[in-house]
């Protein structure tokens, strides 16, 4: 690729980015899409033009951002969102952590684009273009200088200190978030698992106890001055199937009468009741009447019969939850494992079950397989980490990797089938010239990519849909336009792709 090809790539990529911030500031204004653009400020009671409407665009948004103490991030969104500015922060060169980017450019830029840049001689044609010459950009590649040059030495200096600043980076990033759990666990508004610990592999119940009496008395014996109380887990499918179904019933008679209201307000005061024997308001009612008990029954049943190997140990202060946590419980290490109690709505119940060395087992078989599930992991938290991880390794594999090195071996297919000693020789001269490529993918992701997530059109264009042909009543329309989570799984890992690849064409393109 040429300058030109290039620049127009890059400016193209920049002129989508403008007309989507355009789009953003222009559909924002619309009273019916506030919900979409200001969900967490209605949710908190604020008004989504705080100020005006004039204020509420693109640049006020961004200078909002910028001018936010972390403090007040925490505030509003919490520390996982604080965390995450750290991570933009450090890798992405925002203001506040400028100095990432400017330290390795100082060196890579004015050393290594001369250095590259003035080479003269006999080339490899391999790093030539269609015509055996070489373009302007490929001219400020590593892959521009001669055989052997003693300016190489140069580019491998660049390595070791992009690889210097960049580590000094991540410990201090490591240091900053170490900070912000240590005060998030200190602060005053106390969370209810802070108080918990996660027991795993209890040993089989001795005769003549139960499971929560055994769960009781070992805690007790340990800690005989701050335990509070235990609550052991038990296999709840049957109970979970009873109450989805009441749930769906609730939500179906809900719409029955919201649609049954609306016909009121047609001309009709009696209103027109539907006419199938499922959209009866009397059958819903009915249906809901007759799962409540059901669902009490069954609720007692499990608590009683269906105990599992695991248990929620509470304390009376946080100290102890947090030491005991840390604490090894048994002279076996598959025996009363504990660690930190994830929230409520983050636990996956049903692994709690699984035993320690099939967890063992399970946590390298799954690099195989990619089946979270079976990895035994205990909350959601953990298994969106652990499935961002791997994430990551799959976009660098097809993205990087993929190709760098499969593209190269593509165009020298012929080379290698001749001479297959040569493969190690041609990717060392052939990589440097893969640079514009990566700087055309990380143009474009973040300008388009992130324009598109900025302008928030997809969504806009999805509530729109739901509000005018499915949402029937107020709940419905919420969830409709409720804001998600930030995605971590996905999101993460491809901030990580974008931050792998620039940091790589620091020195690439040189």
């Amino acid at each position: 690729m040429d300058l030109t090809s290039f620049l127009t790539s890059l400016g193209t990529s920049f002129a989508i980015f403008v007309i989507l911030m355009f789009l953003f500031n222009w559909l924002s204004r619309k009273p019916g899409n506030t919900v979409i653009y200001y969900p967490n400020r209605i949710l908190r009671g604020l008004d989504p033009w705080e100020g005006g409407s004039k204020t509420r665009n693109p640049f006020a948004w961004i200078k909002e951002a910028l001018t936010s103490t972390e403090q007040e991030v925490i505030s509003m969104s919490g520390v996982d969102t604080a965390v995450y500015f750290v991570f933009l922060s450090t890798g992405l060169s925002l203001p506040l952590c400028w100095e990432y980017w400017f330290y390795p450019a100082l060196f890579c830029y004015p050393v290594l684009l001369p250095v590259a840049a003035t080479d003269v001689g006999d080339k490899l044609s391999i790093n030539a273009t269609s015509n055996g010459t070489f373009s302007d950009l490929d001219k400020l590649s590593m892959g521009h200088l001669q055989e052997k040059s003693p300016r190489l030495w140069a580019f491998l200096i660049g390595v070791y200190w992009v690889s210097f600043v960049t580590y000094f980076m991540l410990w201090k990033a490591y240091k900053h978030v170490s900070a912000l759990r240590a005060n998030a666990l200190m602060s005053p508004q106390v969370k209810p698992e802070q108080f918990a610990i996660l027991v795993r592999d209890i040993p089989a119940v001795p005769a003549g106890q139960l499971r929560k009496e055994q769960v009781d008395s070992y805690f007790k014996t340990v800690y005989p001055d701050t335990f509070y109380r235990s609550l052991v887990v038990t296999n709840n499918k049957k109970v979970n199937k009873i109450w989805e179904e009441l749930e769906k019933c609730k939500k179906k008679l809900a719409r029955a009468e919201s649609i049954y209201a609306a016909s009121k307000n047609t001309g009709n005061a009696e209103g027109k009741r539907p006419t199938n024997k499922t959209g009866f308001l009397e059958y819903y009612t009915e249906k809901i009447n007759e799962l409540i008990p059901k669902l009490e029954t069954e609720q007692k049943a499990t608590l009683r019969e269906k105990q599992e190997n695991a248990a929620l140990v509470f304390f009376t202060n946080r100290v102890t939850a947090a030491s005991a946590a840390q604490t090894l419980h048994a002279q076996i290490v598959d025996k009363w494992t504990v660690t930190e109690a994830p929230e409520p709505r983050q636990v996956l119940w049903p692994n709690l079950k699984i035993k320690f060395f099939q967890r063992q087992v399970r946590q390298y078989v799954v690099y195989i397989i990619v089946a979270l599930t079976a990895e035994g992991i205990p909350s959601q938290s953990h298994a969106i980490r652990a499935a961002s991880g791997k994430y990551f390794y799959f976009t660098i594999f097809n993205v990087f990797l993929g190709v760098t090195i499969g593209g190269t071996l593509f165009s020298t297919f012929k080379t290698i089938e001749k001479d297959p000693n040569s493969i190690v020789t041609l990717l060392a001269t052939s990589l440097p010239g893969n640079a514009t490529y990566f700087l055309t993918f990380v143009a474009l992701k973040f300008f388009v990519g992130y324009g598109l997530e900025l302008s928030r059109i997809v969504p806009l264009i999805i509530f729109h849909i739901k509000r005018k042909y499915l949402c029937k009543t107020e709940a419905e329309l919420k969830a409709a336009w409720h804001p998600s989570d930030l995605g971590y799984g996905t999101r993460v890992a491809g901030d990580m792709l974008i931050i792998t690849l620039s940091s790589a064409t620091l020195l690439l393109p040189h």
